[in-house]
């Protein structure tokens, strides 16, 4: 899969989306942030999430611990969702399941680990690859 193949299947090359960015690397998070703001998306990058709720999504910001401004849950567009971030309450496989009871955006799932990919898959994730080959497909 190419990156424009990726941003294809997320519904990101047809005008501006509002994209949920949650990564607990920081230069990752914000690496990735910069190349859909680059493309004209407007991106809520987290470091974790505290809670899901009918309303929206509350996360911890790049710093690890300030929270950021609520993004709406029927606001969000695609999520770019790391398998195990910060926060306590939540990984990728919990914050999915939970996402899901208010939400049907497209849902980008990445680990380093081939296997918290396959839980992603299995609980609904539009497309999930390994973070090392995300990164190779986005320096271009």
């Amino acid at each position: 899969m190419t990156a424009d193949e990726i941003l294809g299947a997320l519904e990101l090359g047809d005008g501006p989306r509002r994209v949920l960015v949650i990564e607990d690397s920081l230069g990752w998070l914000l690496a990735l942030t910069d190349f859909l703001e680059s493309r004209g998306h407007f991106v809520t990058p987290m470091t974790g999430v505290l809670d899901v709720t009918s309303e929206c999504v509350e996360g911890l910001g790049i710093d690890g611990t300030e929270l950021v401004p609520c993004p709406s849950i029927g606001e969000i567009d695609v999520v770019f969702l790391d398998y195990n971030f910060a926060g306590g309450k939540h990984n990728g496989a919990s914050f999915l399941q939970e996402f899901r009871l208010y939400s049907q955006a497209l849902v980008f799932g990445m680990s380093s680990d081939v296997g918290c990919n396959s839980v992603l898959d299995r609980l609904g994730a539009t497309v999930t690859m390994q973070k090392s080959r995300l990164k190779f497909l986005l320096r271009d």
